[in-house]
């Protein structure tokens, strides 16, 4: 089934905000990902308007086109990151992730949390945000 792009993106900026930022999860694409995204979301159109305003200003007539053009293109960075966090965030989780993730939640299980069921194919990357993001509030550091 095919989401839409406007869901998509959507996803991508809820998986961006369930995902822990700690340590234990440094490794992942994720951890560098988010805040490039963040800092793109942010700072983009700002140096997006900054270069058409400078291209429109100073650049001779046969250069505003490629400089405007090179601002469209910067404006859609951000949206190429909340683009792959959302596709990444509904993708099935590799057998050593799917592992840690079924450790954990019997973990929390055992605690007493309550765990939201997982995808109707197998545990997602979503999934795994939000276990991770229960664990790291209510496991001792020595059961992450």
């Amino acid at each position: 089934m095919s989401r839409s792009f406007f869901a998509v993106l959507r996803d991508g900026k809820v998986y961006a905000d369930k995902w822990p930022h700690h340590s234990v999860v440094a490794a992942m694409a994720e951890s560098r990902i988010i805040p490039v995204t963040r800092k793109a979301i942010s700072w983009t159109p700002g140096i997006a308007v900054l270069n058409a305003a400078l291209t429109w200003q100073f650049m001779p007539e046969e250069q505003l086109a490629p400089g405007l053009m090179l601002s469209l293109i910067m404006l859609s960075l951000p949206l190429q990151g909340l683009y792959w966090l959302g596709w990444r965030s509904r993708q099935r989780l590799k057998p050593s992730l799917r592992h840690w993730y079924k450790e954990l939640r019997d973990k929390l299980r055992k605690q007493g949390v309550e765990c939201q069921p997982q995808g109707a194919k197998g545990p997602e990357y979503m999934d795994l945000a939000i276990i991770l993001r229960k664990a790291l509030e209510t496991l001792p550091p020595e059961e992450h």
